[in-house]
């Protein structure tokens, strides 16, 4: 286990097989298996891990889960027994039946932290299977680093990764489920928004095809000077990679964007003056 301010953290960049909730329940097992072997301390699986991304509305409503469901107790039970973090996808529904596209952040003591319901729906695929979430949740604190999270298109919109980072977040972690032709998200805006915002970023994709993508992997985590850590290759694969929160503060002293920021709208206002 790590120190306070140091964090381990693995991705895990999956295949497209194996579309069903046993097999990928399965599957993340043997994944946290090998993170326990490099002593992970949090593990990310990709956007809509538990039943893969783009599976149609009535796959969707038939998969559908509770936060706390029947998945989250398995997965639960695999942290505890690891002594793991573990963040991962699903479609969650609602007391009153509604359905989003949602990670579940799970503790080394098996304790459900938070669920996060994704805002920014992109395209069709999103917006016929899902309903948009509401609003983002405050950071978490874990090993001494203030954590947020968003899903796949929401970091691709500056205004995220900035408002997280203003409520304290100095790691984002987001896991997706991106497809060709936008490798320029992993290419360019990953390492932006860790620049701008001083933060580290944990972008967890898939690599391979279902019916509608091809998606081309690129997960990769950046350090607070937008710099990669670590990316993957093609392929199915598990990343590890040291977190240090010392790294934030010296980006943030070499470049304090947060603390030079001013809201836009209310320069705007001035220029109107």
């Amino acid at each position: 286990m790590s120190d306070a301010g140091q964090l381990r953290v693995g991705i895990y960049q999956s295949s497209t097989e194996d579309e069903n909730i046993p097999a990928r329940l399965n599957k993340l097992k043997d994944v946290v298996i090998s993170a326990v072997s490099q002593h992970v301390d949090l593990l990310v699986f990709p956007e809509m891990y538990l039943t893969g991304y783009a599976i149609g509305l009535e796959a969707v409503k038939i998969l559908a889960e509770f936060a706390n469901g029947a998945s989250m107790q398995s997965i639960a039970a695999c942290a505890r027994a690891a002594q793991l973090n573990i963040v991962y996808g699903y479609p969650e529904r609602d007391q009153a039946g509604f359905v989003y596209n949602s990670i579940n952040v799970i503790s080394s003591s098996g304790e459900l932290l938070q669920t996060y319901r994704k805002v920014m729906l992109f395209g069709d695929v999103d917006r016929t299977q899902f309903n948009p979430g509401q609003g983002y949740c405050l950071p978490i604190m874990l090993h001494g680093l203030r954590i947020g999270f968003g899903i796949c298109y929401d970091v691709e919109f500056p205004e995220v990764a900035r408002a997280l980072a203003l409520a304290g977040a100095e790691m984002l972690v987001v896991p997706t489920a991106n497809m060709r032709p936008f490798e320029s998200v992993s290419d360019r805006l990953i390492p932006a928004r860790a620049q701008e915002n001083g933060v580290f970023v944990v972008y967890a994709n898939y690599f391979g095809h279902d019916k509608l993508f091809d998606y081309f992997g690129k997960s990769v985590i950046c350090d607070p000077f937008g710099n990669d850590i670590i990316r993957a290759e093609a392929g199915e694969q598990l990343l590890v990679a040291d977190i240090h929160h010392a790294a934030v503060r010296s980006a943030r002293v070499s470049n304090d964007y947060l603390k030079d920021y001013r809201n836009a709208a209310e320069y705007i206002r001035i220029m109107e003056a």
